[in-house]
């Protein structure tokens, strides 16, 4: 029952994509009676949804890039290294997850704007970046603390520094918590509305949760053009999530016992 409540606005968007205003207006509910594929040109070639399509997955690629580059060391920095303010270093990073991004815009677009940052995808994966560090890195602390310590402890013994022992031990062993890690920071920048909304006010820089607002008010009578374009935006996630579905529900399950 859950699943069907949560599917059917899915399914309702759709439908809608492939009928034309006037029908969805009379019937709500109806089906088409012929496919209107029609409305998907529209979209793609109407409100410039390529360029939003690809700003997307370069910020949201980017975003995952840096996040994992960051939080795998400091993970296993913060789980496996006997370092002295280990525990009040975690409990920093805890309250990125504590404290609203809404306030933080002001003093983060000044300072964006004083380094050149702001209309960039650079600055936009910056600053996702930084705002996702905090889950990832208590994400992968906690699979990290169930890794036996006789492991890494061999591997030292037989001369692996920190690096060698992350890349050639953990990673292995992490391997379905990081594509866990990478469908909720995929998804998460991919849908990212303030970040887009404060800091990419280019056009030619927007993103397509932002595009999609703008595009709405541009066909607000054409709902079928808007139900295809939000067809299309739903697409990418969709993939990311079918690619890594097996290792999902296992990554995050990992780290939940020890």
């Amino acid at each position: 029952m859950t699943a069907v409540i949560s599917l059917a606005p899915l399914a309702w968007v759709w439908v809608a994509s492939l009928r034309t205003s006037g029908d969805i207006t009379g019937d709500p509910l109806g089906l088409p009676g012929r496919p209107h594929w029609d409305n998907y040109v529209n979209a793609w070639t109407q409100a410039r949804f390529a360029d939003y399509l690809g700003n997307s997955l370069i910020i949201a690629a980017g975003t995952v890039l840096v996040v994992l580059v960051c939080a795998v060391p400091a993970a296993y920095a913060l789980a496996s290294l006997r370092l002295p303010l280990s525990q009040p270093v975690f409990l920093v990073f805890l309250l990125g997850l504590m404290i609203p991004v809404w306030s933080i815009v002001i003093p983060l677009f000044f300072q964006m704007r004083n380094l050149g940052l702001v209309d960039t995808r650079t600055g936009a994966i910056l600053i996702e970046a930084s705002l996702g560090l905090p889950f990832a890195i208590f994400m992968l602390r906690a699979f990290m603390q169930t890794v036996p310590p006789g492991i890494i402890d061999a591997a030292r013994i037989d001369g692996a520094g920190n690096l060698r022992i992350i890349w050639s031990v953990v990673l292995p062993l992490a391997r379905p918590t990081l594509q866990a890690l990478v469908v909720f920071e995929f998804m998460w920048s991919w849908n990212e509305m303030v970040v887009p909304l404060f800091f990419l006010q280019d056009e030619a820089v927007r993103t397509l949760p932002i595009g999609l607002t703008f595009f709405q008010g541009r066909f607000t009578s054409d709902t079928g053009v808007i139900a295809a374009g939000t067809t299309l935006a739903s697409i990418p996630v969709l993939l990311v999530y079918l690619l890594l579905n097996r290792q999902f529900i296992r990554g995050l399950t990992a780290g939940a016992t020890k």
